[in-house]
């Protein structure tokens, strides 16, 4: 970034600052010398000259100076700084060059006639300006007319009718020196009405005090042109005077020719008007009275003629304030509509899903709590529909998000055609949708559950292509509930139960989902504190070779003891880690635990160790770079780590999930690490996995291992053969679970199958146990 030097800086501060001022020394200079010029007129005639030349001429370069720097865009303010320029350089050259200096009549009769197309071009942008900028398209003119009138009135009586009664006839010089206060007074009318609005702008206030000056100065060439008094110096001060405040206002700094409208603008401007009203025709009468005494007929007419003037411009004016009045009233009542309009909008959008117009969650407990606050002294309860997309996520993961909100309203739609009058539908999130039967029994409520399942699973059409959707709905029905979050409470257990089981369901609320979640929570309760605790411990069950008998891996299995507690299953406490989360965290304490245990094993007898994964550890980004960490701090070799995984897992991600799994498998398995899939067989997709996933271990469930020695055998052990042999010719190895026998170890080696483990050889037991066990072979341990 370029920076400004200090002295460019204190020059530039400086030149700002001179600018500011320049309207002052303009100002004082110019003030000095209109006062002087008069009194400099005897003494020669270039003296006489140059004040009519300097100082207007200064002026109009003040005037374009003031455009320029201000730029003035508006037409109608060029035209008025037009009309000064004219003015200025009219009386330069007109009055004091070409009379003053050079005695021609013609050059002021030129001067006469351009001063009043100035005057009259002047007038006109500025009656145009305050057409425009007024509260109303014509309160400006009338407050200007107003001001004139009132104004003009004691003018009248208490210096022009004396005038024109004492003068015998008007020439051109008279008419042209009556013809300048008149314009002047509508002049001086228009800009006060300005500066009423805008008056703290001192520009404005300057611009007011010139064409004052220049009003006194056109009197004043009155008076001189009337009667045998002279006023010549008096006249002149004003004029250039006038001259000289125009320039300063157009070089002050704070010109503006935009709007700014001061707030208490309106309360001086109608006591300005209510003050003309009431005194002007007073203090006329009383001029009239007093000033005049002629008996010309037009002597009392022209009093009266403003009179009614005045009178009739303030019935306008009035008009106008009543007009604008109606318009603020109907734009008001407007604005009130509006505004209700957008209070109910507002009210909608609060209660109402943006996507497919039902209801939100706040609707919903509205009319819940209105359903059972109805029916709180009867046997009726309502009933309560929760209903989830199974798998939905998959549709945004594979078709966008955009072809997802299309599919959710046509949900929406194919579930208002079943809701009936009285009920109420509602989208509480992304995919879960709520119907309340207010008067519904059980049996109802089953039914309408039936169809609307039946409504999801129709098939839905996009851009030529077939989706089809399942859902889980959760039923509440004759079921006392205290208030509306118990009851959405209790139908959402209905519901996560439905979708545990296996989801495309229906499953009714009881009491027992209620004691399952609080045990649910419970379990999560003491999980959150166990590894603080160090609750948690690993035991290992061996993976025997059949041929030798020798033990060739361990097992790493997780158990959780609460403190002061009993034991609780992996079965009960994994799922809920899977649910809260806190899996990962374990999962990665287990993980560490069983490298640094299986490092003397593999160091001695050069067995590996195998570790579960779940499938929340697998969807972490880290996951990866969190077991080969783990690996160089236990300084176990990375082939001595084998990670299992289920098939089930696999199942309930995305398509693009399932891949990224398959990739960071893969690239763990280029690092030396071995991928196992655990209870191989059981699963509707097992073959078509061994495909696409980088397995080095298949391990057979237990439950092909029971009937191998039942009486019907001859199937089971046709699918323990056949798979034994698929793995065979795949070159991966193959383990099966659940060895308890003897006779079922020795048909397992019949059929070739390597490696075993069971409790034939051990249960799970400790790090401690698994070395005493490895002096001895465990088979012969079992025998």
């Amino acid at each position: 970034m370029i920076q400004s030097s200090p002295a460019k800086v204190r020059a530039t501060g400086s030149h700002r600052a001179g600018r500011s001022l320049a309207w002052l020394a303009f100002l004082l200079l110019g003030g000095v010398a209109a006062v002087a010029a008069p009194f400099a007129a005897g003494v020669s005639p270039v003296l006489e000259v140059l004040p009519w030349v300097l100082l207007p001429g200064a002026s109009a370069v003040a005037v374009v100076i003031g455009m320029r720097r201000r730029r003035a865009r508006s037409w109608l303010w060029r035209l008025v700084c037009i009309g000064l320029l004219i003015t200025l350089m009219a009386s330069a050259v007109g009055w004091g060059i070409g009379w003053v200096w050079l005695g021609s009549p013609f050059l002021l009769t030129a001067y006469q006639l351009s001063t009043l197309a100035a005057y009259a071009l002047s007038l006109t942008a500025l009656a145009l300006l305050n057409l425009r900028a007024a509260d109303s398209r014509w309160a400006g003119l009338l407050d200007a007319g107003i001001i004139t009138v009132g104004v003009a009135m004691p003018l009248w009586a208490f210096f022009i009718d004396p005038i024109v009664d004492r003068v015998p006839g008007i020439g051109p010089d008279l008419g042209f020196a009556l013809a300048l206060p008149v314009i002047d007074l509508f002049i001086v009318g228009l800009v006060v009405r300005m500066a009423l609005d805008h008056g703290r702008a001192p520009w404005l206030r300057l611009l007011s005090a010139s064409y004052v000056a220049m009003f006194f100065s056109d009197i004043v060439y009155l008076l001189n042109q009337a009667s045998d008094q002279l006023y010549t110096a008096v006249s002149t001060a004003f004029w250039l005077g006038w001259s000289v405040l125009v320039g300063a206002a157009m070089l002050h700094p704070t010109l503006a020719f935009a709007r700014r409208k001061r707030p208490a603008a309106g309360r001086v401007r109608g006591t300005l008007l209510l003050a003309l009203a009431l005194i002007s025709p007073l203090v006329s009468v009383l001029g009239q009275t007093l000033m005049h005494t002629g008996t010309a007929p037009y002597n009392g007419v022209v009093v009266t003629a403003l009179t009614v003037l005045l009178a009739v411009l303030l019935v306008l004016r009035l008009t106008t304030v009543a007009r604008v009045a109606e318009t603020q009233a109907a734009d008001l009542c407007t604005a009130l509509h509006q505004q209700e309009i957008l209070q109910r909008s507002l009210s909608h959008r609060a209660s109402h899903d943006p996507l497919t117009g039902l209801g939100n969650r706040t609707l919903l407990g509205e009319a819940l709590h209105a359903a059972i606050t109805s029916h709180a002294d009867t046997a009726h309860t309502p009933a309560l529909l929760l209903l989830d997309l199974d798998a939905f996520k998959d549709v945004n993961d594979t078709y966008g998000h955009p072809v997802g909100d299309e599919l959710l309203t046509v949900v929406a739609r194919r579930l208002r055609d079943l809701t009936a009058d009285g009920q109420v539908l509602a989208r509480l999130s992304g995919d879960e949708f709520a119907l309340l039967l207010p008067d519904a029994g059980i049996a109802e409520a089953l039914s309408t559950a039936e169809r609307v399942l039946a409504a999801v699973r129709a098939p839905y059409v996009f851009d030529g292509r077939e989706l089809y959707v399942t859902g889980s709905v959760g039923v509440l029905a004759e079921t006392a509930v205290a208030n509306a979050t118990d009851a959405l409470r209790d139908a959402d257990l209905a519901l996560y139960a439905a979708k545990a089981a296996g989801k495309n369901r229906i499953v009714v609320f009881d009491h027992a989902l209620r004691a399952e979640r609080l045990h649910h929570a419970e379990i999560a309760a003491g999980l959150r504190q166990a590894l603080a605790r160090d609750e948690f411990a690993m035991a290992y069950q061996p993976v025997v070779d059949l041929t030798s008998g020798a033990i060739y891996a361990v097992e790493a299995l997780l158990r959780w003891t609460p403190t002061g507690g009993r034991p609780v299953p992996p079965d009960v406490f994994v799922p809920v880690a899977e649910d809260t989360g806190l899996i990962v965290e374990i999962g990665r304490w287990a993980l560490e635990r069983a490298c640094a245990d299986a490092r003397r094993w593999h160091e001695r007898y050069g067995i590996a160790v195998t570790v579960n994964v779940s499938g929340r550890q697998l969807r972490e980004r880290t996951f990866r770079d969190t077991v080969l960490e783990v690996l160089v701090r236990s300084q176990l070799p990375r082939n001595a780590l084998t990670l299992e995984i289920t098939e089930s897992m696999l199942l309930a991600t995305s398509p693009a999930e399932t891949q990224r799994i398959i990739d960071v498998l893969a690239d763990l398995r280029t690092h030396g690490v071995r991928i196992a899939l655990d209870d191989f067989g059981t699963g509707y997709s097992s073959l078509s996995y061994l495909r696409t996933l980088p397995v080095d271990i298949l391990k057979i469930d237990r439950s092909f291992t029971a009937p191998l020695t039942n009486t019907d055998h001859r199937q089971a052990r046709a699918f323990t053969r056949a798979i034994v042999e698929l793995a065979a010719s795949l070159d991966l190895s193959t383990v099966v679970e659940g060895v308890e026998s003897r006779e079922q170890a020795g048909v397992l080696q019949q059929m070739g199958c390597p490696l075993a483990q069971g409790y034939l050889f051990s249960p799970p037991a400790s790090a401690p146990q698994i070395d005493d066990l490895l002096h001895v072979t465990p088979w012969q341990q079992a025998a």
